[in-house]
């Protein structure tokens, strides 16, 4: 069955945010300190923001939506730094009965390939370290880590 990568429908969000929200409670596991329990993780305000933007794709089989990528394009114009304009995947979800099935790729090559279009010069993501089936994948797709951030609660 192949994968369909596309904008979603605004009657698309309460299926959208069932997704989010499975993998924010892996985030308020992680990181209580930090994340709160909440039950709608996108407000309908900020899915309409992202369809009209086109920052947000679902993947889609045979019209089930299965997962979802949400993303904006930053250029970066520092004089002591060479120019980027970077794709940044701010989220990225498969619902957690179809992990494993290429879901997570399709949407990855998805964006890569919309970034290539927009003429970006990288592809940017952040990943919790606790995430280590994620941190595989990212690996395989061909992601290095570039940086490391630190954290201390004060």
């Amino acid at each position: 069955m192949e994968t369909i990568i596309e904008i979603p429908k605004i009657e698309d969000f309460k299926k959208v945010n069932k997704l989010a929200k499975q993998v924010h409670e892996l985030h308020v596991n992680w990181r209580p300190d930090l994340f709160l329990n909440i039950d709608e993780v996108i407000s309908k305000e900020s899915f309409e923001e992202k369809i009209n933007a086109k920052e947000i794709f679902v993947a889609k089989i045979q019209d089930d939506i299965l997962g979802y990528i949400t993303i904006n394009i930053t250029e970066k114009d520092n004089p002591i730094m060479r120019y980027r304009k970077q794709l940044q995947i701010e989220a990225i979800c498969v619902d957690e009965k179809s992990r494993g099935k290429g879901i997570g790729t399709s949407l990855l090559k998805y964006a890569k390939e919309f970034g290539k279009e927009n003429n970006c010069t990288d592809l940017y993501l952040t990943v919790n370290k606790e995430n280590e089936n994620a941190i595989k994948i990212y690996e395989e797709f061909g992601f290095k880590v570039k940086s490391i951030s630190y954290s201390m609660e004060i």
